[in-house]
């Protein structure tokens, strides 16, 4: 009998609150005022006070028979404040004097938790997101208000309202998730210093990447806002803070954003206002810690991370595809980046020994990665059938970089003394030149780096003897070239020409 009464009480409760979604302003209800007062939020306030499902209910594995009516009634209460609140800062802010906005907050928290066993529960999640988005939109007040109560205030760094909708497993309710979290960051830098700065944020800015950097079609509107709030970071010179400390591998996710945007804006150099110096040395770090893993995979040395992984193919797959990953999109960002030849770039890259590093990696994937010059040993180095597509071959074929690599090292040097020195000196002008020859796993190896020695010799003295001391140019000379009767030589301003042999 009591049980019973208790449902009648509820079901009694659900029809006030689908009244309040027939008041509720719409385009087919053009009648009703849009203008709420206190009074009435204030009596929106007591339903969602009534109907809230108590700790007891969320942690009993019994099916509350009270559950779907309540989860309906919340989602009227919800469709009324989405409704109500959209755009229109006066009822925001009464709503929000009325206590409106922790009773959405709570009502996620709540349901999200049933949304498995209870499709209600799970539609609730959804609408009550668009109500919380619609709450705070154009009001920058309440924006931030929500941001530093879930970023600041939580218990945990999982009892965010952010990390429950971006975790549903309801995609609707992710996206609504997006757009409260692009609307709370949009031009907004004191939020976006709150999510980069504080455990909470950082936690809810990487499951963005991760979503950003697993999705696979580009064309679609998810990934669309996952790129405006990765590039929301990236313009607030945070991007940094996320990359990962020393020992730790950064998502992936965020790199790929930053080479989308600064490709994105190589026509007109935008990307230089997000370039700083600390970025350069985050980058700088990720690569140490790309080339690391490949030396883990590839090398018996005494510079391998692991002493345990000492054998080629004795390495953690996971771990070498995120490296490969991370390499790809900072090869981009280096190559977009050093086109211009800006000063201040080149000397941040120096400062931070980036040049270092990308030297090591071509060293290190030119001794691994063995120039093939002919059809027969293309054939010799082609896997037997049935081999293992993740042996350490397979893998080594991942890590084709090597002219990304020569690109960015000519761009470092062209308009740089300091750089061309540093090459020289680092061993990275050998190293050019010794990929002055055909390969066939990089058809245009030689080309890149052609162009590349042509930037390290401009109006370098030191660089220009070092090449002739070596007589490289003759040592590398193209047989096809030599049957044309031509020959590659260094002039006197430094440039390498191609010439009839005499």
């Amino acid at each position: 009998m009591e049980q019973n009464e208790s449902i009648e009480h509820v079901r009694q409760l659900r029809q006030e609150c689908a009244e309040y979604r027939q008041r509720s302003p719409h385009p087919s209800r053009p009648h009703i005022s849009a203008s709420v007062d206190l009074t009435t939020w204030l009596d929106v306030h007591r339903l969602f006070e009534s109907l809230k499902v108590s700790p007891v209910d969320i942690a009993s594995d019994v099916e509350d028979p009270l559950l779907a009516i309540q989860a309906e009634g919340l989602t009227d209460l919800c469709l009324y404040v989405r409704n109500t609140a959209a755009m229109d800062n006066t009822n925001q802010d009464v709503a929000s004097s009325a206590g409106i906005v922790g009773d959405v907050r709570r009502t996620i928290s709540d349901m999200v938790q049933h949304e498995i066993s209870c499709s209600e529960a799970m539609r609730c999640v959804t609408v009550s997101a668009q109500a919380l988005s619609n709450l705070v939109t154009g009001n920058r007040k309440l924006q931030q208000s929500l941001v530093e109560q879930e970023l600041t205030a939580s218990v945990s760094v999982f009892d965010t309202v952010f990390c429950y909708l971006l975790s549903s497993i309801c995609t609707q309710t992710n996206t609504a998730g997006l757009v409260l979290l692009l609307n709370c960051l949009k031009d907004n830098s004191d939020a976006i210093a709150l999510l980069c700065d504080t455990e909470a944020g950082r936690l809810i800015a990487n499951k963005v990447s991760v979503l950003f950097g697993d999705s696979e079609n580009d064309e679609s509107d998810t990934k669309t806002m996952l790129y405006v709030i990765l590039s929301q970071i990236i313009e607030g010179g945070r991007l940094d803070m996320l990359l990962g400390g020393e020992s730790e591998m950064p998502v992936y996710g965020h790199l790929d954003a930053l080479a989308v945007y600064c490709n994105e804006h190589s026509t007109d150099t935008e990307y230089e206002k997000v370039i700083s110096k600390g970025l350069i040395a985050a980058l700088t770090r990720v690569l140490s810690k790309s080339r690391a893993v490949l030396v883990d995979s590839w090398e018996d040395t005494a510079d391998a991370q692991s002493l345990e992984q000492d054998t080629i193919g004795n390495f953690d797959l996971e771990d070498v595809m995120d490296a490969h990953r991370c390499l790809t999109a900072i090869v981009s960002i280096l190559g977009t980046i050093t086109t211009d030849g800006s000063a201040g770039i080149i000397d941040w890259l120096l400062e931070c020994e980036t040049i270092h590093m990308v030297i090591a990696l071509l060293g290190l994937l030119s001794k691994h990665l063995p120039r093939i010059e002919t059809a027969q040993e293309r054939q010799h180095n082609l896997p037997t059938s049935g081999a293992d597509p993740d042996n350490a071959d397979s893998v080594k074929r991942l890590f084709m970089f090597k002219c990304d690599l020569i690109r960015i090292i000519g761009n470092i040097g062209h308009t740089s003394t300091a750089a061309q020195d540093l090459v020289r000196e680092l061993g990275g002008l050998s190293l050019v030149l010794d990929h002055m020859k055909i390969d066939d796993n990089h058809p245009f190896i030689k080309e890149y780096a052609i162009v590349a020695l042509k930037g390290l010799l401009h109006h370098n003295r030191a660089s220009q003897d070092f090449v002739r001391e070596m007589n490289v140019i003759e040592a590398a000379q193209n047989p096809e070239l030599a049957k044309a009767g031509l020959q590659a030589f260094v002039n006197d301003d430094g440039h390498v020409s191609v010439k009839r042999a005499m």
